[in-house]
């Protein structure tokens, strides 16, 4: 794997993220200072590359906090949905708020955990990256999330209103052409993740097999800990 930038002025090889050049000290790429929300939120969609180089490039990873808070209100709702799929009984969902910082602080650890073990491997693997960008490209491969929070999971509450998380009637017993209508986005919206936080690997590494595997043990980690929260924290 090589993902490198020339520099123009003496040929040295620089790090995907590089701004100056290590040899003659030269400008070596545009300077970038912050990140445009609204930009890179148009390239995710479009051009996820792009977008994911911006974010790499970017001096200042702002909006990162947003994101991961946001998406992880709906990876905490995600972990409702996981229980009430279970065979076990009814769910008690308890405190609301508890269990919310549980997948925040557990989502939030896997998050910077896989962006250390990002590094060390892409080091091996001949690749320099740094933390930071690991940790916030994988942030925002969770855009998906937000989308959903925002937009899917409004319909579904405003349909289905308190029975939402009940199974006795649960919402494909009150509506079941909407509840499966309605599950299939939730689906697609995983789907998305995984393709983001797959593509987001591709733009530091340029291969395709490694970002693959490494996008899938990514989110594997992340919904086998929800599943974790839906058997601890609702049974």
């Amino acid at each position: 794997m090589k993902n490198v930038i020339t520099c123009k002025n003496c040929g040295t090889e620089n790090p995907f993220y590089g701004l100056i050049c290590a040899e003659c000290r030269s400008y070596i790429r545009e300077r970038v200072y912050n990140i445009d929300l609204w930009k890179v939120l148009g390239l995710l969609i479009e051009d996820p590359r792009k977008g994911f180089k911006l974010i790499i490039q970017s001096e200042h990873k702002n909006f990162i906090f947003f994101f991961l808070i946001f998406s992880a209100i709906k990876f905490f709702i995600d972990s409702i949905y996981i229980s009430l799929s279970s065979i076990q009984p009814e769910p008690e969902l308890g405190n609301f708020l508890r269990n919310y910082l549980i997948v925040l602080a557990g989502i939030s650890l896997l998050t910077f955990t896989s962006g250390i073990i990002l590094r060390l491997i892409n080091s091996l693997l001949g690749v320099k990256t740094r933390i930071l960008d690991n940790f916030a490209i994988l942030i925002y491969s969770f855009v998906p999330q937000v989308f959903a929070l925002i937009l899917l999971f409004t319909v579904e509450a405003t349909v289905f209103g308190g029975n939402l998380f009940s199974k006795n009637p649960s919402p494909f017993n009150l509506k079941e052409f909407l509840a499966y209508t309605l599950s299939g986005f939730e689906i697609l919206i995983i789907l998305w993740g995984i393709y983001l936080s797959i593509m987001a690997l591709y733009t530091q590494s340029k291969n395709k097999i490694y970002s693959i595997i490494a996008g899938l043990a990514f989110n594997l980690t992340v919904y086998f800990f929800l599943y974790i929260v839906s058997l601890s924290c609702y049974n």
